[in-house]
């Protein structure tokens, strides 16, 4: 069985299966459009029951399941009156964790995570008249939301009976400011029917730039793609989709696809469909930022305008790599930080390409904890980067697979290089790091690589992601790992849903590389525990020097590589990370990174 998804902390799977249900703003124009949420987290306590964006049967008949389903109305911030801030600088009072004492009749109440339980939260409202709640985050991700289960604690699921739905931290600030400058109107549930003539489409269904930041010596192109929904009563013959590619001298691609949809239709343009984009692609890239433009028209008039456009933005350099935004200075844009782990996380991003050359060097992190609570000064990160090995091609492979006496899709995993990074502060959270390798990796053109940060202090430090691109329809139409995530111990390809730009920036350059001195092969099994085997294009008398994280030689000698391969036992070395230098009779050398367990 594939374990293409992480549940609880936000589901990962292909194209939404449910992108009839929505949560987007209606006014002002700056609030405008579809926002990530999620809803309860597999409780089984209240409408929804799951994280997987169903919805159950409320009391008066509504039911997100249903076209037509929804609620829309003003925002505000539930009042209980208790007095001071939460830890996150927010009032207490509107944790709505007592009585609310405002009057929330026709209003969607907006709520601050922190105290007690969701349920709670969501049965004040109620009772003082809400029709809907939208839960704030206290941190930049998303998380399913858990009911109470004993009635000794306050109110259960089961005694909500209005719609809730969780966004992250930054959308709710955004939403709260505009609340202050007047009135906020918002549209939560099942567009299938409600309005007349109604186009639209849904964030990550729709492919962008294979990377946010990309060195123009590698880059080459994609082809656009998204999923259009005919919402509306109406059949739309004179529908179309426009893409767009603006970049830093003007227009490089425009191209337009007339659409006839029927009432309740989809239409899949997507490279390899019957209908499809032509491919993007330039004999050299400029060096600047790009921006990727889908526009969706009902060829008249639309009664929901606020899904019909969406945008990506990325940027072609000269030595950066990321699925972030570069920002400033080209050291990623990070501004959701998901977690879901106790002992050990990795954050990843797979590298595959035709062009690849040059060396990587190291990389830009953003580390993340929340600092009310837990302390960022110190903690041990670590940056791996590893050669992917195992015999597959995409992930439709029948050896792409998970069975343990097969083909784990995740053995051949053979580690080239690492780094660590320890922040000096707490006000290091959020800020990016440079973390330099031991040793540079060696890029070759069609070699699988896979880049990651980890930490063993998963349960109170988590990365950043770039939460503006989505590259969920990439991920399914392309069937190629993008930001696998590994979690207490097991692989996940899909990673993060929604949240799949992962903020660590490569730096690429070809400064001290000479193809003509450098030996080409790897070490397995990495890690190891008593004997390695170092796999090499060469043979005969070889001088190997193995040294310990800190630069102490702990092992040096002349050993013969026989068929392309010589056998080290190591036994004897201490459990850690060790940097191996390998130099044949003609002075051509190799470095490889080993972990002993």
């Amino acid at each position: 069985m594939k374990k293409l998804i992480l549940s609880l902390a936000v589901l990962a799977t292909g194209l939404a299966v449910n992108a009839q249900v929505v949560v987007s703003g209606i006014s002002p124009a700056a609030i405008q459009g579809n926002y990530e949420y999620t809803v309860q987290a597999n409780c089984g306590q209240w409408p929804g029951e799951a994280d997987d964006g169903t919805w159950g049967t409320w009391n008066g008949g509504l039911n997100f399941n249903n076209a037509g389903d929804f609620i829309q109305g003003e925002l505000m911030l539930a009042e209980d009156g208790t007095p001071g801030t939460n830890p996150q600088g927010n009032p207490i009072s509107q944790e709505a964790c007592d009585s609310v004492i405002n009057d929330l009749t026709g209003k969607i109440a907006v709520v601050y995570r922190n105290t007690c339980w969701f349920s709670e939260k969501i049965y004040n409202a109620q009772q003082a008249g809400a029709i809907g709640v939208i839960v704030v985050n206290r941190e930049p991700g998303l998380i399913g939301m858990l009911g109470n289960t004993d009635p000794l604690n306050g109110a259960l699921g089961t005694d909500c009976n209005i719609p809730a739905v969780m966004i992250s931290q930054l959308d709710g600030s955004l939403l709260v400011a505009e609340m202050a400058n007047g009135p906020v109107e918002m549209f939560i549930g099942n567009k299938l029917g409600a309005f007349n003539d109604d186009i639209g489409a849904v964030k990550g269904e729709f492919t962008i730039s294979p990377f946010g930041t990309a060195t123009e010596s590698m880059y080459d192109g994609f082809t656009p793609g998204i999923q259009v929904y005919n919402y509306g009563i109406n059949d739309l013959p004179n529908a179309s989709v426009s893409a767009t590619i603006d970049g830093p001298n003007g227009n490089y691609y425009d191209e337009t696809i007339p659409l006839n949809l029927n009432s309740g239709d989809t239409a899949f343009i997507f490279a390899g469909n019957a209908t499809e984009f032509p491919a993007w692609s330039e004999t050299t890239y400029d060096l600047g930022d790009y921006t990727l433009t889908y526009t969706i028209s009902t060829g008249g008039t639309d009664d929901f305008p606020f899904d019909n456009v969406y945008t990506a933005e990325f940027k072609i350099t000269d030595q950066w790599i990321s699925l972030a935004r570069g920002g400033v200075n080209n050291t990623g844009v990070a501004n959701s930080y998901p977690s879901n782990s106790t002992t050990e996380y990795q954050s990843c991003m797979m590298l595959q390409e035709a062009n690849a050359a040059g060396l990587i060097d190291g990389m830009y992190i953003t580390p993340h904890t929340d600092t009310s609570v837990n302390t960022l000064a110190g903690a041990e990160i670590f940056v791996n980067a590893y050669q992917w090995d195992d015999g597959w091609v995409d992930l439709n492979d029948p050896n792409y697979t998970f069975d343990p006496t097969t083909n784990d899709a995740y053995q051949n995993l053979n580690l080239l290089s690492f780094g660590t990074h320890y922040p000096a502060s707490d006000n290091d959270v959020d800020q990016p790091a440079w973390v330099p390798f031991q040793t540079p990796v060696t890029l070759q053109s069609n070699v699988r690589y896979l880049f990651c940060i980890q930490t063993f202090e998963s349960a109170t430090i988590s990365f950043g992601y770039d939460n503006s691109l989505d590259y969920g329809a990439n991920y399914s139409i392309d069937a190629q790992p993008v930001s696998p995530v590994h979690v207490d111990g097991e692989w996940y390809t899909a990673g993060w849903a929604g949240v799949s730009a992962s903020s660590m920036v490569l730096h690429q350059t070809f400064v001290g590389l000479d193809e003509s001195n450098a030996l080409q092969g790897n070490v397995f099994p990495n890690p190891a525990e008593d004997r390695i085997t170092i796999s090499v294009n060469t043979s005969g008398d070889t001088r190997l020097q193995i040294t310990d994280i800190a630069g102490k030689v702990v092992f040096m000698d002349n050993v013969v590589v026989a068929n392309g391969q010589v056998d080290v036992n190591i036994s004897s070395f201490e459990s850690g990370a060790y940097v191996l230098n390998l130099t044949d009779e003609n002075g051509q050398s190799a470095q490889f990174s080993i972990v002993k367990k």
